[in-house]
């Protein structure tokens, strides 16, 4: 997960199926932002460890107790992360033969059959690593991708702070304020860069170029590892945060795109 290190946020939204292609945020964005862990999870890679239960019925991994998930989506781990949520322990054994092999294509496909929400398993994240360090993240309730994106922000803000050797002192970095976070996520139809590895401060407040790209390329096309990826997008904001006052804004310089979106 070295490309992490690039230190920029890239999201994009595929509205019918809420699917959400994104680089620069993690597992822990998801654990820090959401206001409740799943209950249990399933994952699709079959049998990789042998840390975890397996399920007779499917012969998958499951991890369904809370705190060994949450250790599970915050540690790193050295292959491919690929899950999915299930409601109750017993949902996994009511599966077929082809829903199983459905969950299957889908963790080695990277894309689903038909929908990535299983009635019987009543889940609302597909989680789908990719090998060039973006993730696929399907939401049953895209509303929930706000609070993941939220804590991505604070997370990058902080490393942005502690990267500068001027400021010494410990800062707290508070929610970005709901607002803001509609505005940016509106932005996330035409894909959405927010470049904290071009930031600059001034005046003890940190100064992040929010972008769009200019060309809508399909979602499966976006590579986090070009370098040419400037070239391709727009500036239509900056988002500010005052070291001094930990007060969050964001300051507009392209109106039209903030408009007829979401």
């Amino acid at each position: 997960m070295s490309r992490l290190q690039r230190r920029y946020i890239y999201a994009n939204l595929e509205k019918i199926d809420n699917l959400v292609f994104a680089y620069g945020i993690d597992q822990s964005d998801f654990v820090h932002g959401i206001k409740r862990l799943p209950d249990n999870l399933v994952s699709l890679v079959g049998v990789d460890d042998e840390q975890h239960a397996v399920n007779a019925h499917t012969g998958l991994n499951v991890i369904n107790d809370e705190n060994d998930i949450r250790r599970f989506l915050l540690q790193t781990h050295p292959n491919q992360v690929k899950w999915m949520d299930y409601d109750e322990v017993g949902d996994l054994d009511f599966l077929t033969a082809t829903e199983i092999a459905e969950l299957l294509y889908l963790g080695h496909m990277n894309r689903p059959i038909r929908s990535p929400f299983n009635y019987k398993l009543r889940n609302h994240y597909v989680f789908l690593e990719q090998r060039n360090g973006g993730i696929k993240f399907y939401f049953y309730y895209i509303s929930a991708f706000s609070h993941v994106l939220n804590a991505s922000i604070v997370r990058h803000t902080l490393a942005a702070y502690h990267g500068r050797r001027m400021f010494m002192r410990t800062i707290r970095v508070p929610r970005v304020p709901e607002p803001i976070i509609k505005q940016l996520v509106q932005l996330m139809a035409d894909g959405l860069f927010i470049y904290f590895d071009q930031s600059m401060v001034r005046q003890r407040q940190l100064l992040v170029p929010v972008h769009t790209e200019v060309a809508n390329d399909d979602i499966e096309v976006f590579d986090p590892a070009r370098n040419d990826e400037g070239q391709h997008t727009h500036n239509v904001a900056t988002l500010k945060f005052n070291f001094v006052t930990s007060v969050w804004e964001l300051q507009v310089h392209d109106q039209t795109a903030f408009e007829d979106h979401l």
